[in-house]
Order: C-alpha cells, then sequence, then structure tokens
C-alpha cells in the first residue's frame, strides 16, 4: 500500500499543485484525535483503484503554518479538493462523507486518468509481437498503456549487490523481454537495488515481476546448487522516482518509497500497481528489492515497465551509448 507523503514546504506544495490537476490537501495534526480515526479510510481512498486520478498529500498545520495560514484553516481535519490549483471542494471534520467528496472530484477529472501514448517514442515503433514474454504480458497491458523496457538506457543502468544468474548474461538483462535469459540475484545478503535510466520521460502504471524458482545449477552460473538451495522469492519492494543517482542500502532502507509493497510473490508474472498520479514525468527509477531471510539469496527472472512513453530527454543518446556500460 502506498503512503500519502507530507507536504515538506511551501515550494513542495505548490509544485504537487503544478504536477497534478486533481489534489486533495489534507490538513492533519499529530496531537488530532478524529485525524487518526479518519486515517485508515483515507488511506484505502488513497489507494482505491477509482481514484488514480487524484493526488493526496498531508499538510501538518503545526509543521506547515503558513500554508495554514494561506489556506485559513482553522480546525483538523480539513480536506480541500484542488482543480487546477483551485479550490472546487472543502470538507471539515472526520465523517466518513469524505468518501462522497472523493467520488465527486473523480467525476471531474473523468477521463483524464486515461492516459494517452506519447508521440514517436521508440517504444511505440516496436512490434508488441517481437517480445518473447509478450503473450505472456497481454493480460497485465491496459489500453492505452505499453511495455517501457525499450526506453531503459543501458548506459547509465547501474546495480548494487546484484549478480546474473548466468556468468554470460548482465544484469540489465533483467529488463531485455525479447529473450528467454536466466534469473539476477542478490549477492552477499537478500537485498538488491537497481538504478533504472528512461530515454523519455514517462507515465508509470505498474511494475511486473517474474519469478520463478530454479533448483539445478550449471558449472555457467555464478551460484553453486547448495547457494541456489538458499534462494528465496522477493517479499519487498520500493520504488523511487527522479533521484540523481542510486541510492544507498542504507537510505534505501530508512526511506519510504514513493511506492513501496510487501509483495506476495507466485511463479510467473506478478503486478505491482503504482499511484498513476505519483510515477508522472519519471526520468529514472530507483528500484530496492528484499527477502524474507536476510541470509538467502534473492531471486528474479524478469521485470518490466508498463507505462505510457513521452517526450524524449534532451541528451545525446548516441554519444552515450559508445561509452562502457556499467553494471
Amino acid at each position: 500500500m502506498s503512503e500519502i507523503q507530507f507536504v515538506q514546504s511551501e515550494k513542495d506544495f505548490d509544485t504537487y499543485l503544478s504536477l497534478n490537476k486533481y489534489l486533495v490537501a489534507y490538513f492533519t495534526a499529530s496531537w488530532c484525535g478524529p485525524c487518526q480515526a479518519i486515517k485508515p479510510v483515507v488511506d484505502a481512498l488513497y489507494n482505491d483503484s477509482r481514484f488514480q486520478a487524484i493526488e493526496v498529500v498531508k499538510i501538518d498545520i503545526d509543521t506547515q503554518q503558513a500554508l495554514a495560514s494561506k489556506y485559513q484553516i482553522t480546525s483538523v481535519p480539513t480536506f480541500l479538493f484542488m482543480e487546477n490549483g483551485k479550490i472546487v471542494d472543502t470538507m471539515r471534520g472526520a465523517g466518513k462523507q469524505v468518501v462522497e467528496h472523493f467520488a465527486t472530484l473523480q467525476q471531474k477529472a473523468g477521463n483524464d486518468a486515461q492516459p494517452r501514448r506519447g508521440n514517436g517514442t521508440k517504444n511505440e515503433e516496436s512490434s508488441a509481437s517481437e517480445p518473447a514474454y509478450s503473450d505472456e504480458l497481454k493480460e497485465f497491458i491496459p489500453k492505452g498503456y505499453s511495455v517501457l523496457n525499450d526506453l531503459v538506457f543501458p548506459g547509465d543502468f547501474v546495480s548494487l549487490n546484484t549478480l546474473p544468474l548466468s556468468k554470460s548474461s548482465r544484469v540489465k538483462d533483467v529488463f531485455n523481454l525479447k529473450e528467454f535469459t536466466t534469473a539476477i540475484v542478490s549477492d552477499a545478503d537478500s537485498q538488491m537495488l537497481l538504478y533504472v535510466p528512461l530515454t523519455h520521460i514517462s507515465k508509470i502504471y505498474s511494475i511486473l515481476i517474474k519469478y520463478k524458482k530454479i533448483d539445478t545449477a550449471s558449472d555457467n552460473d555464478n551460484l553453486d546448487a547448495d547457494d541456489l538451495e538458499e534462494s528465496q522469492k522477493p517479499n519487498l519492494l520500493k520504488l523511487w522516482g527522479n533521484k540523481s543517482n542510486i541510492l544507498s542500502f542504507d537510505d534505501a532502507d530508512g526511506q519510504s518509497g514513493l511506492h513501496e509493497e510487501n509483495l506476495d510473490i507466485q511463479e510467473g508474472w506478478n503486478e505491482v500497481k503504482v499511484k498513476y498520479v505519483r510515477f508522472q514525468n519519471i526520468q529514472n527509477l530507483n528500484i530496492f528489492i528484499d527477502g524474507e531471510d536476510s541470509d538467502y539469496h534473492t531471486m528474479i527472472e524478469k521485470i518490466a515497465i508498463i507505462g505510457v512513453g513521452g517526450e524524449e530527454k534532451d541528451q545525446n543518446i548516441s554519444e552515450k551509448l559508445a561509452g562502457e556500460p556499467h553494471e
């Protein structure tokens, strides 16, 4: 379940307003009993697929007094329902009619939550029948979305504590859906970190993780039979967007992700839907993966990114591709 983020400053709130046509500003306080009572309801609404077009942010009136004064907040909780930066509805108190207010704003959103494909992106030009995994992925790709793996820029890809299972593969091959290649595994412990740059500014709808238990080791594998015996499925995924570089494991462990989810992984493809309004204008992703047992190797066969590719980033791709790729 995604967590609603706290606004850190007036500038931070202005950024939320500029990036989200439909926004709920949820004014609250740590000492407010009704705020704590309504919290599970608001959290559930935020993660409800019916309201994917609506972003929600918390504003603590004690730490953000200027914002509380600007919007004349005299009691908490107070909900401001906003469209294009303007208040279109207000609710004060912890009544469960907050559901009705969310529904009213969603009606205004109409079809805005339905993405449209960008023009001339690399992934639009690719044939949907090309990737080896295309038939398996069809059920996970809603109308208007596509697989964005062709937009992963290998030149700036970085991975930490991660090995390809096969010595003849690379970690970045986890995003190569045109070939059936082997899995990636965590190395010294259960955690993996991937920094995934994209060639186009994209909107992310979901992350797909494919898992398959592998029991048999070959001479060309980085793990032997005993290591494979101590391998496991992932049980935690954290995502961050638009970081300047790869996070450290301490930061990934200690920070809440822009999306964070405990996984119930089955063999085959597993879908992790993200809060769509959180993952617009994405230029790169930090992907943190962990398993239940810290002493075991966590294993993943493939990762697919589903979304909409937009404008190409301003960078000299051909020049970068000429350089030596990172792992």
